[in-house]
């Protein structure tokens, strides 16, 4: 679980120790044919220099970790705080609300996010891609329940949101806090989401 969380980190390490090693063997190769030092010098030399080297990509890549992944309880925690933001929320719910129990999500793919950039205006041409979440989660008020809907992304290290709407159970009642209706739900999500309204019905 960890590795699979976290594989920006191991290819960074992976990565940095080859980038050691060449750097290692080059210099050797190098400073024997241009100068006559001792393999000590040539060795605490390609050492030190490997070292910052290192640094340097670890640094490079926790940035980009930071910039460009995302994770889905930090996109909730941003959904949670956007919806408490405004008051026709609890309103709706009929006063003090909480998170329910119930949440499902779907990540899109590195592939779907590159064929699908332009929804996600760039500043430039350069800059990565970002792969879209969509979520939905129960949310329970004094009088009434509802299920929130979102779609986000994270941009320059900030989430940005798409569309976040909040359905109230029982009713017709239908609130677009953030963007539109025009995002269709992944397929996983729509199965998610017809599964709890059915459970809901049961009850």
């Amino acid at each position: 679980m960890w590795a699979r969380q976290n594989t920006t980190l191991i290819s960074v390490l992976f990565g940095s120790t080859l980038v050691m090693y060449g750097f290692y063997r080059f210099s050797m190769r190098v400073m024997k044919f241009f100068f006559n030092v001792s393999d000590k010098q040539i060795f605490e030399g390609g050492f030190f220099l490997g070292i910052l080297s290192t640094l340097v990509i670890i640094g490079a890549g926790v940035y980009a970790s930071r910039v460009l992944t995302f994770h889905v309880d930090d996109v909730y925690r941003a959904a949670l705080r956007e919806l408490r933001k405004h008051e026709s929320v609890e309103k709706a719910l009929g006063g003090v609300w909480h998170p329910g129990s119930f949440r499902g999500y779907a990540v899109e793919s590195i592939s779907e996010a590159m064929a699908g950039s332009e929804r996600r205006a760039r500043s430039s041409f350069f800059e990565a891609p970002s792969r879209r979440i969509q979520m939905i989660f129960t949310v329970k008020g004094m009088g009434k329940d509802g299920m929130v809907s979102l779609e986000a992304f994270k941009r320059s290290g900030a989430y940005q949101f798409e569309m976040l709407s909040v359905d109230i159970r029982g009713s017709d009642e239908h609130y677009f806090l953030l963007g539109d209706d025009d995002h269709a739900l992944f397929p996983e999500v729509s199965e998610l989401l017809e599964s709890s309204r059915k459970g809901y019905e049961k009850r």
